[in-house]
C-alpha cells in the first residue's frame, strides 16, 4: 500500500540527518514509522530518564539517543527535526534551530508531506473531539474507512500506511492542538473548520491574539474553510477557495448551516431543515452544533445531510464528555472531566440547564493553566446553586463567588459526599472542571474515572 504515499519525500527523509525531540506518544509513532522506512534518526528528550513502554523499548534500541537538558545548539546538524507538540517551539534550543532551519515541526507535518489521502481537519477550544469522533461514526455507518486521529483517537503516522486495522483508509479525520498547528505548514484539506475559539494553555501562549492565529493556521491548504458564524475569531483571515458558515442564525449566504436553538431544536441547511436535535441521542444545544459541523464537513465530500441524517443519530457520546452517569432518587449525575477549560463548562452548564433555574452542583477545579476562572461567574449565576471545588487552583473560585456559592474540599470523595447534601429530585451533579487534571490525576480520564466510582459508591450507601 506503499502507492498511497509520497515516496519522493520518504527517500529524502532516508538521505537525510533526522532528529525526534520528545518520546511521548507522538516521538514513538514517528520513530517507528521513520524506522518503518529505513530512517534511522537521532533521539532527544529532556528528561534524563523518560518513561517508556516496554513495547517501545525495542525501537528505542536501534537509534543514537541522548536524554537531558538540550544545548542551544544541539539541532544544529540536522535537516529535519521532528518536535512533540508537547514543547513549545519557543524552547531556546528549538527556537535557535528554527533560525537557520525551516524544517522544525511536529508529526502531523511530516504525514501532510507523504499523505496522498484526503482529510478532514478540526480544530477548536472546545467540541472538538466530540465532532471527529461523530464524525468517524456517521462516516462508517456510510460504509467509509474514516479514521479519528491526530489530537484524538490514533497519532497519524499511526495510520497513514496501512490505515486502522489493516483495511486502507477513505478519509483522515484529524483532531488537531493549536500545539500542533504552530509547526504544521502544508496540510492539505478537503474541509477545515475553527469550532471557537476561547482563552486556554495562556501558561504556553504571550496572548490570546498568539492562541487564535495558532488556530486559524488550519485553513492555510484547506479547500473549504467552515467558520463559525457565532464567534468571530475562527472566521479566515485570509481568502479561501470555499467558505461555509455554521452558528445558531441563518445567514444571507450560499451555504450556511445552522441550528435552531428553540423548541424544535432543528438543524438546517439554509431555509431547509434536514432534522431536530430530538432525532438524535445526544442533547444539549452544544451537541446541536456539534450535529450540524458533522453534516456539514460530510457534505464537503459529497454525503448528502438530508438523506443520511438518520446515521447521526447512533453516536451517542465520548466517555468524560457531558456522559449520563446514574439516576439517584431523580438527581442525575453527569461525568464532563474533558472540560479542561473554561470554555467546555460554560458549554455543559448551558447546555444541560434548562429555563435558567440554578439546578446545578457544579464540581470544578484542578490546574487553571494560567486562565481567569471568574470568567465563569455569569454562568454559574445563572445556572448553579453551589459549586464544591478542589485541586490546585480551588482557592481562584473564592476571589469571584459568594461564600453561600461555594464549598472547598480536598479530594473527589468529599466533593461528591458534599454534593449528595445539596442536592434534591430534579438537580444535577455535574463534573466540569474548567481546569486540567494533571496537579491530581494522571489525565482527565483518571479524574471522571475517580468521579464516576465516587459516585456509585455514594449511591450503593444510600440503598444500604
Amino acid at each position: 500500500m506503499t502507492d498511497t504515499l509520497n515516496n519522493e519525500f520518504i527517500e529524502e527523509l532516508q538521505s537525510s540527518n533526522v532528529a525526534i525531540v520528545g518520546i511521548g506518544m507522538s516521538g514513538m509513532s514517528a520513530l517507528r514509522f521513520l524506522l518503518n522506512k529505513g530512517v534511522f534518526p537521532k533521539v532527544f528528550d529532556s528528561r534524563l530518564t523518560p518513561p517508556v513502554a516496554e513495547k517501545d523499548q525495542q525501537f528505542l534500541n536501534q537509534v543514537e539517543r541522548k536524554f537531558g537538558e538540550f544545548k542551544l545548539d544541539e539541532f544544529k546538524e540536522f535537516d529535519y527535526v521532528i518536535v512533540s507538540p508537547g514543547i513549545s517551539l519557543k524552547e531556546p534550543a528549538l527556537a535557535n534551530a528554527q533560525r537557520y532551519n525551516e524544517n522544525v515541526f511536529c508529526d502531523v507535518e511530516l504525514f501532510a508531506r507523504i499523505n496522498t489521502k484526503p482529510v478532514i481537519a478540526v480544530t477548536g477550544s472546545n467540541g472538538k473531539s466530540t465532532v471527529v469522533a461523530w464524525l468517524e461514526d456517521f462516516l462508517g455507518r456510510m460504509g467509509k474507512n474514516a479514521v479519528a486521529c491526530g489530537n484524538f483517537g490514533v497519532p497519524v503516522l499511526d495510520v497513514i500506511e496501512y490505515g486502522y486495522n489493516g483495511e486502507p483508509v477513505d478519509v483522515y479525520i484529524m483532531e488537531l492542538s493549536s500545539f500542533q498547528l504552530e509547526s504544521t505548514h502544508s496540510l492539505i484539506c478537503e474541509a477545515a473548520t475553527v469550532l471557537n475559539v476561547t482563552p486556554d494553555h495562556m501558561d504556553r501562549y504571550e496572548s490570546f491574539s498568539e492562541y487564535g492565529r495558532s488556530k486559524l493556521r488550519i485553513y492555510h491548504h484547506s479547500k473549504l474553510c467552515l467558520y463559525n458564524n457565532d464567534d468571530f475569531e475562527t472566521k479566515p483571515l485570509l481568502n479561501c477557495n470555499k467558505v461555509h458558515a455554521f452558528g445558531t442564525e441563518a445567514q444571507s449566504r450560499a451555504e450556511n448551516y445552522w441550528y435552531f436553538n428553540n423548541e424544535t431544536e432543528d438543524l438546517c441547511l439554509n431555509n431547509e431543515v434536514i432534522g431536530n436535535l430530538g432525532q438524535l441521542s445526544l442533547s444539549g444545544s452544544h451537541n446541536g452544533l456539534n450535529a450540524i459541523v458533522v453534516l456539514a464537513l460530510a457534505n464537503a465530500i459529497g454525503v448528502d445531510p438530508v438523506a443520511e441524517f438518520h446515521n447521526l443519530s447512533h453516536f451517542s457520546g465520548l466517555p468524560h464528555r457531558c456522559k449520563f452517569i446514574a439516576d439517584a432518587n431523580g438527581v442525575l449525575f453527569v461525568d464532563d472531566s474533558k472540560a479542561t477549560n473554561i470554555a467546555s463548562t460554560q458549554a455543559a452548564l448551558n447546555g444541560l440547564s434548562k429555563n435558567d433555574n440554578k439546578n446545578i452542583v457544579l464540581i470544578a477545579g484542578g490546574d487553571a493553566k494560567g486562565a481567569d476562572l471568574s470568567e465563569l461567574q455569569a454562568d454559574i449565576n445563572k445556572h448553579v446553586k453551589k459549586v464544591i471545588a478542589f485541586g490546585k487552583d480551588k482557592t481562584k473560585f473564592v476571589d469571584f463567588l459568594k461564600p453561600e456559592q461555594l464549598v472547598l474540599v480536598s479530594n473527589m470523595s468529599e466533593a461528591v459526599n458534599q454534593s449528595m447534601k445539596l442536592v434534591e429530585q430534579g438537580d444535577i451533579v455535574l463534573l466540569s472542571p474548567a481546569c486540567a487534571s494533571i496537579d491530581m490525576y494522571k489525565n482527565y480520564q483518571h479524574r471522571g474515572a475517580d468521579f464516576k466510582q465516587n459516585v456509585l459508591a455514594a449511591i450503593s450507601g444510600l440503598n444500604k
